[in-house]
């Protein structure tokens, strides 16, 4: 008796959604060669082919598969730098003078220089760039225009002034820079001045609206919450409140998930640094591409020691290409891509980043292991856990992820192709939908 498996381009709305998340914006390891998914997506029809709950039978394998169009998506701005080539005549002691009019002395970049250990960039630099990071951040921070600063090099300005930029998220009412170049030679100096996108009046308006969503949201948070926990609620967090919308106002900054509650991926990023920050959880923003070339932007925290790579922006059921798609993922969430390791990130992202990121192996704060639903064999007994606890709840949708390759394609023989399936779903069940990610090794159902 031959096994009928219905291959469908839409099974049901949230099989949609969760292959977007799971797929957009795909990379492989060759740029130049762009990778199908390798992901299938199929229903098994328990009363067409005489199957009813657990009398499931072994039967012939025929493969479902499905070919979608990954919707295009763009959100990640680069910041701009521009070389001022129309210069005032000024000394270099008056622009000395005009950056201690700002605050910028040697004592407080000092203060301000201590106050920066921790921050990932920060401390990858040495004491020159360090101090050139400190420079740009104080001339940000007090809107400060024509600033002498202590480097002669464009490219030592423009790399440090990115990590500037991905190391606070604080700093929204900037995108880009200029800079002027005075004199020649050994008496070359530079100036720089941000490119801001609001006065310090603006600010200063709007940051009790930031304090208090800050404050919403660290109110929630459980008493006692360990790292992982802060980090879990804290992308749930943003992801319930945000939709994504490429037409969103400063969706380069926290303002547009703070304020507006729209965003694209630069917002979501910056926005869960900026509340992990204040969690004392130490996370910086990651940039660099996906395959379909667009800028992306993502994070990096660290949880007990290790590192992780989490992106909420995929993990936003809004993230697909009709919006007028339910969000019907529970919660409108994805965690596929929360705390994850390098090797699972470079599968679809591409870092590019002006400093060297750490290759991340821990596994222990994925959410999957976490939470209980990662398999390090074909365990029947928590299968049996994870469907039965579904039910109860009400959900009707199980996902889970295989630790190796062998474990994965051991559960896609046992519970597809031999249709064991049905012997984990309710009493009765007629048919079950089915997503399959071989690239993350994760298998869903609905039921």
């Amino acid at each position: 008796m031959k096994k009928n498996v219905k291959c469908t381009k839409l099974l049901i709305s949230s099989l949609l959604v969760v292959i977007l998340l799971s797929s957009c914006g795909r990379k492989s390891q060759m740029p130049s060669e762009p990778q199908t998914p390798k992901f299938n997506v199929g229903t098994i029809d328990a009363s067409e082919i005489g199957l009813e709950g657990e009398n499931a039978q072994e039967s012939e394998n025929v493969p479902a598969t499905g070919n979608y169009t990954i919707p295009r998506k763009t959100g990640y701005e680069a910041p701009v730098s521009v070389e001022n080539r129309t210069i005032t005549r000024s000394s270099r002691v008056d622009l000395e003078k005009a950056r201690i009019a700002i605050g910028i002395t040697e004592t407080s970049i000092k203060n301000t220089m201590r106050q920066q250990v921790g921050n990932y960039f920060f401390d990858l630099m040495d004491k020159d760039q360090q101090l050139l990071y400190t420079e740009l951040l104080m001339v940000m921070q007090a809107h400060g225009e024509n600033i002498l600063i202590s480097t002669k090099d464009a490219d030592t300005l423009k790399n440090v002034f990115l990590c500037v930029f991905q190391d606070h998220p604080e700093i929204y009412w900037i995108d880009g820079y200029a800079y002027s170049r005075y004199g020649s030679g050994d008496n070359c100096y530079y100036t720089f001045s941000g490119k801001y996108t609001y006065s310090k009046a603006d600010c200063d308006a709007y940051q009790p609206m930031i304090d208090a969503y800050v404050n919403r949201c660290l109110s929630g948070v459980p008493q006692g919450a360990l790292d992982y926990d802060k980090v879990k609620y804290v992308y749930e967090y943003v992801i319930q409140r945000t939709d994504y919308d490429l037409t969103a106002r400063d969706n380069q900054n926290i303002l547009s998930v703070f304020l507006y509650g729209e965003s694209v991926c630069q917002g979501y990023a910056k926005a869960v640094q900026y509340l992990l920050k204040n969690m004392n959880v130490p996370c910086t923003m990651v940039v660099g591409k996906v395959n379909n070339g667009e800028g992306h932007a993502w994070n990096m925290v660290n949880i007990d020691g290790s590192y992780y790579y989490l992106d909420a922006t995929w993990g936003d059921a809004g993230y697909i290409s009709d919006p007028n798609e339910s969000d019907v993922l529970p919660g409108g969430i994805s965690y596929h891509f929360l705390n994850v390791t390098t090797e699972e990130m470079n599968r679809t992202h591409t870092l590019d980043n002006v400093m060297p990121m750490p290759y991340c192996i821990a596994t222990d704060a994925n959410y999957y292991v976490r939470e209980g639903e990662y398999l390090t064999g074909y365990q029947s007994q928590k299968l049996h856990n994870m469907f039965d606890e579904a039910t109860q709840e009400g959900e009707r949708f199980v996902t889970f992820k295989c630790s190796s390759e062998s474990v994965y394609n051991m559960c896609v023989l046992k519970l597809l192709d031999k249709q064991d399936i049905f012997s984990y779903l309710p009493a009765g069940s007629k048919s079950v939908d089915y997503f399959t990610d071989e690239d993350l090794r994760i298998i869903s159902f609905w039921y």
